[in-house]
């Protein structure tokens, strides 16, 4: 089948792999002369009614479902002359179960990036009606594996969904990996979304551990252990002081028997791994940061007749910027997140961490950070990549970066953080005007501390 064309514009490279569903193809687009996947289904399947019945359903929700953390669909068709395929984004990326393969184990901190990238793009997922039933190490790809820049990819959302056969008992089923598959999908019973949410309990386990939470080879022997045993103590096998109990707490919970009994959503997952990371570290002594000057009280400036609220911490809260008190001698950006202050606090310091910042003041509602910048980048010119922005030219200038905090509700009620992010040169001067390169920059500061934070703008 290699050199095949499908739908007219896909040809065929060379086999990747095999599996229930059919094969799947490495293949250049014609046209465009880029690489994409070709998944190439078997005759049987893509003739059954039902399975043709949703394959049309899916792969329009699918159309539609796009994030950064999920491979992008394509063109699909079960009539193709050359046979039925689903074509999708190639990413030159490691599957994580290679990764886990190469690593052993991860630490709780070092997967602190995998777990907030997974539950957005399952929140996401879940918000659009997307479950994807078949979570598996095998199904992430991990793109610039090992370094600071890794980012997740989901693949095969909708695909699990189309080739469920509620045909027989729970052996029959013919989507699902024993070990990963919730309690009611080895039961035959109706999947949610918390179903995810037992996958990702699981994945997290073995991630952490290098081992399965139950024991055995078919789905029947894990739904046993499942009902009678209880996941695995990592004490048990070792690893009790590797892994904070407050962690493992979170892990049990998702692969709870019961889906009533587990976090109930993607986003209550990600915030109760980031609450017990805190727990479990907050009481270690924090790195002893350089000595720095006391921030002076900037001198808030005049707007319109009225007076600017000070970016920084006045009294025992910082006051938030809002839309009619704005430093004009500032770039100012909106952010939202669902999490405590004290969760995103903590992920501030490991993005600080990571550019080699240094965080000059904190307290209650406010964040301050000073980061070293290419000086170029403040006169218009540099690089557009932020890390090559962040310190890495011949001259250096410093950049202040205020995130001014403030719990509310959304309109459904949830805790939502809002943040304002302020951001001027730290010399004092005024953010530059129609300067697109330094807008630019801002910019994408802001998008990559929304990925930190697992934010919206």
């Amino acid at each position: 089948m290699v050199g095949q064309v499908y739908l007219g514009r896909y040809e065929t490279i060379r086999l990747l792999g095999q599996g229930g569903m059919g094969r799947v193809f490495l293949a250049r687009h014609l046209e465009l002369d880029e690489p994409v996947v070709v998944k190439v289904m078997h005759d049987h399947i893509a003739a059954d009614p039902v399975f043709r019945e949703r394959f049309g359903r899916e792969m329009e929700m699918m159309s539609r479902f796009k994030h950064p953390h999920a491979v992008l669909f394509y063109d699909a068709s079960l009539d193709d002359p050359q046979g039925p395929c689903i074509v999708m984004e190639f990413l030159a990326g490691v599957g994580l179960d290679k990764l886990l393969a190469k690593n052993g184990r991860f630490t709780p901190a070092r997967l602190r990036r995998y777990v907030a990238q997974l539950c957005d793009v399952l929140q996401a997922a879940h918000d659009a009606g997307v479950v994807h039933r078949d979570l598996k190490p095998a199904n992430l790809m991990i793109l610039d594996p090992d370094t600071p820049h890794e980012k997740l990819k989901v693949m095969d959302f909708g695909l699990a969904q189309m080739a469920e056969q509620k045909t027989g008992g729970p052996t029959e089923y013919a989507v699902g990996t024993p070990g990963y598959m919730p309690p009611e999908q080895v039961r035959g019973e109706e999947v949610d979304h918390r179903g995810d949410l037992y996958s990702v309990g699981a994945i997290i386990y073995q991630l952490l551990s290098g081992k399965m939470p139950f024991p055995g080879a078919t789905p029947m022997e894990v739904l046993l252990a499942q009902a009678t045993d209880g996941p695995i103590t990592f004490a048990s096998i070792g690893l009790g002081d590797a892994i904070p109990p407050a962690v493992e707490e979170v892990i049990r919970k998702a692969l709870s028997l019961e889906p009533g009994d587990r976090q109930q959503s993607a986003r209550e997952f990600h915030e109760d791994y980031e609450a017990a990371l805190v727990s479990a570290y907050q009481s270690k002594p924090e790195p002893a940061e350089e000595d720095a000057p006391a921030a002076p009280p900037p001198t808030a400036p005049t707007v319109a007749g009225r007076t600017a609220v000070a970016a920084s911490a006045s009294g025992p809260r910082a006051a938030l910027p809002t839309a009619d008190a704005v430093d004009l001698n500032a770039t100012v950006e909106h952010l939202e997140a669902y999490m405590p202050e004290q969760i995103a606090t903590y992920k501030l310091k490991g993005f600080v961490e990571e550019v080699g910042g240094k965080i000059v003041q904190s307290v209650p509602g406010m964040v301050k950070v000073q980061l070293k910048v290419n000086s170029k980048a403040l006169k218009g010119a540099g690089k557009s990549s932020l890390f090559s922005w962040l310190g890495l030219g011949p001259k250096y200038g410093l950049i202040d970066l205020e995130l001014h905090m403030r719990k509310q509700e959304d309109a459904k009620k949830q805790s939502v953080l809002q943040i304002t992010v302020v951001m001027r040169p730290a010399n004092g001067s005024p953010a530059p005007t129609n300067n697109p390169e330094w807008d630019s920059r801002c910019a994408l500061l802001c998008q990559v501390l929304k990925g930190y934070l697992m934010s919206s703008g």
